[in-house]
């Protein structure tokens, strides 16, 4: 009978102890991390370029030494977006001006490629989507000379 009771005085003392300890040094409350609230990051600044060495557009009109076309011209809109302006601009045609089609041929399943293939000024078409590069800047130049015209399909 005294093992029995000296084990239960030990077992009391034990018990004590860890509850002592336990209430003596609480646990930290650990508190949920708050959400921040975290807005996307700004857009870039959009900047336009300050020099265009090419335009796109339609073929309205078909001179002897001169394509006219009205061009998509990007500009800078409300908001800080990009736009495009309609403008009517005359390309020059020179004996170094040259012609391309563009097109697209399959090279396997559910893939093409972009091909070029030379054309002649007589191949274009009133109505034809065009691509008119130059070697001066034709941002603001209402006529210009052509290095390059390309067609694409439509």
């Amino acid at each position: 009978m005294k093992k029995i009771f000296i084990i239960l005085i030990i077992f009391l003392i034990l018990i004590a102890g860890f509850l002592s300890y336990y209430f003596h040094f609480p646990k930290e409350k650990t508190k949920a991390p708050q959400k921040k609230e975290t807005l996307p990051p700004p857009p870039p600044a959009v900047v336009l370029p300050k020099v265009i060495y090419n335009l796109s557009g339609e073929i309205k009109k078909i001179e002897p030494n001169a394509i006219i076309f009205e061009a998509s011209i990007p500009v800078l809109g409300e908001n800080n977006q990009i736009t495009q302006k309609k403008e009517i601009r005359k390309a020059i045609i020179t004996p170094s001006t040259t012609f391309n089609k563009i097109s697209f041929v399959e090279v396997e399943e559910k893939r093409k490629k972009v091909v070029e293939s030379p054309i002649t000024f007589k191949d274009l078409k009133i109505g034809d989507l065009i691509e008119v590069i130059s070697n001066q800047d034709i941002s603001h130049a209402e006529e210009f000379e052509a290095t390059q015209i390309r067609v694409f399909p439509r």
